[in-house]
C-alpha cells in the first residue's frame, strides 16, 4: 500500500511526489460547508493556479482536464450510418418523398465518408470546405443536405449547439438564372423523337429476364407520356403509380377518358382530366406498383437521346414544356355536356378572382382537359383499347 509523501503546499492545497518524481497538486478547499479534495492534472504551479480559478468560479461544475476530456469523448457527435439512418427516418416522418430522401442520403453518405471518426463538435469550417473541394458537382445539394442534417442534430437530437456547428457558416451557392445557362423546356418535336427512340434491346430469344427489361423500358415511355400530356410533377406520378390518389373513368363519350384526383398536404383537392393514352400509361404503372427509379430513367433516356442525336432530355423540365405548349398551341377540351371556364363563372357571380370560384367548385367531377398537339408513338406500345364507359375507381388515397 503506497503512502503519499507530502512535499509542500501551494495556495489551493498541498503537493505530493508522483511516481515520476514530479509534484502532484491536490486542491483542498471548504466551500459552503462542503469539503473538496481534487487531484489536479497540472504540471506546474501556474497551471494549478489556473485550475484553482476555474474551480472557485463553479465548484459544482468543475472538472479536471482529464475528466473533461473523458466526458467530451463520451458525448462525441459522429456522422455515421446510424445517425444518417435516423435522420432519413425523421425526414420520411415529415412527409418527405422516398426519392428526395434517397438523394439526401447519397450526399450525406459522401460527407460521412469524408468526416469518418471526426467529432462534429470539433470540425471547423475549413474542414468542411476542404471536403467540398473533393467533389466537383452538386455543391449546392451537398451543402443543403449537411446543413439540414446538422440542424436536426441541434433542434431535434440536442447533440450539437450552434457554437459547435460549423455547417452554419457554410453558404449555399446562389443559383444562376436558368436561362443564363440554357433555355428551359423542349419543343414538341424533340419529345416526340425521344419517345419514339426509347426502345428495348433487340434479342434473338425472349426469356423472362429480357421480357422484364422491355417492360421496364415501356414504363419509362409511360412516365414520359404522363409528364408531357399533363404537366404533372414527378412526385405526383410516383404517388399515382403507388396507388395513391383516385383515378375514375368518365362515363360520357369524348376525348376525356378519366380523371385523376390528388389531395395535397394542405388539404386542397387537385383534379385533372386525361386522355386514353395517358390513362393506359397510368394503369400500367399502377399494375407495376411503382414508377421506375431515376437512375433507370436517366440511363434509358440518355441512350434514346444519343440514338436520336439530341441533347439529353431532363424529365424535370417537362412540366415547364407542358405549360409552354399549352399557352402556345393548347386547346381546351370539355365533356359533351359542356361547361364554362371558371373565369366566366367568376365574372357572373361577382367573384373578384377565379381562385375564389375554384375554392367553391373544386369538386367538379370532370374538369376541362388541355389538349396538346403531340403524337407520342412507338411500335412497342400496347394497343390503346376504347375505354369502357362505366365509372370506375382504380385507387383511392387514405
Amino acid at each position: 500500500m503506497s503512502t503519499k509523501v507530502w512535499i509542500g503546499k501551494w495556495s489551493g492545497g498541498r503537493m505530493f511526489a508522483g511516481k515520476d518524481g514530479r509534484p502532484v497538486y491536490v486542491l483542498r478547499k471548504m466551500i459552503s460547508g462542503r469539503s473538496y479534495t481534487i487531484h489536479l492534472d497540472a504540471r506546474s504551479e501556474a497551471e494549478a493556479e489556473a485550475e484553482l480559478a476555474l474551480f472557485v468560479r463553479d465548484p459544482e461544475g468543475y472538472r479536471t482536464r482529464g475528466e473533461a476530456q473523458k466526458l467530451k469523448n463520451e458525448s462525441a457527435v459522429f456522422m455515421d450510418a446510424a445517425s444518417v439512418a435516423r435522420y432519413l427516418e425523421h425526414m420520411k416522418g415529415k412527409g418527405t418523398t422516398e426519392r428526395y430522401a434517397k438523394n439526401v442520403g447519397f450526399y450525406l453518405a459522401g460527407w460521412a465518408a469524408g468526416l469518418a471518426g471526426r467529432d462534429l463538435r470539433t470540425v471547423t469550417l475549413q474542414d468542411l470546405l476542404r471536403e467540398l473541394k473533393k467533389h466537383k458537382t452538386a455543391r449546392k445539394n451537398r451543402i443543403t443536405a449537411l446543413k439540414s442534417f446538422c440542424a436536426w442534430l441541434r433542434e431535434v437530437e440536442g447533440a450539437l449547439t450552434a457554437g459547435e456547428d460549423a455547417s452554419i457558416s457554410l453558404k449555399i451557392p446562389v443559383a444562376r438564372p436558368e436561362k443564363s445557362v440554357r433555355e428551359k423546356g423542349y419543343s414538341i418535336e424533340t419529345i416526340e423523337r425521344v419517345y419514339s427512340a426509347i426502345t428495348g434491346w433487340e434479342f434473338s430469344n425472349f426469356n423472362r429476364e429480357e421480357t422484364r427489361q422491355r417492360t421496364d423500358v415501356q414504363c419509362v415511355r409511360d412516365v414520359l407520356c404522363i409528364h408531357a400530356k399533363t404537366g404533372m410533377h414527378g412526385t405526383e406520378i410516383e404517388r399515382l403509380a403507388r396507388g395513391e390518389g383516385k383515378v375514375s373513368l368518365v362515363t360520357e363519350p369524348g376525348e376525356i377518358a378519366a380523371t385523376v384526383t390528388f389531395i395535397h398536404k394542405s388539404g386542397q383537392v387537385h383534379r385533372q382530366s386525361i386522355d386514353r393514352q395517358t390513362l393506359g400509361a397510368v394503369q400500367r404503372l399502377q399494375a407495376r406498383g411503382a414508377a421506375p427509379v431515376d437512375s433507370h430513367v436517366r440511363r434509358v433516356v440518355r441512350r434514346a437521346c444519343k440514338a436520336a442525336r439530341l441533347p439529353v432530355v431532363r424529365f424535370g423540365e417537362l412540366r415547364h414544356s407542358f405549360v409552354t405548349w399549352a399557352s402556345e398551341c393548347g386547346q381546351e377540351v370539355r365533356t359533351k355536356s359542356g361547361g364554362l371556364p371558371l373565369s366566366a363563372v367568376a365574372a357572373v357571380v361577382g367573384h373578384h378572382s377565379a381562385q375564389t370560384t375554384k375554392r367553391f367548385y373544386e369538386n367538379v367531377k370532370v374538369p376541362p382537359m388541355i389538349k396538346i398537339p403531340i403524337k407520342l408513338e412507338h411500335p412497342e406500345d400496347p394497343v390503346v383499347l376504347p375505354v369502357r364507359r362505366t365509372a370506375l375507381k382504380l385507387a383511392e388515397s387514405a
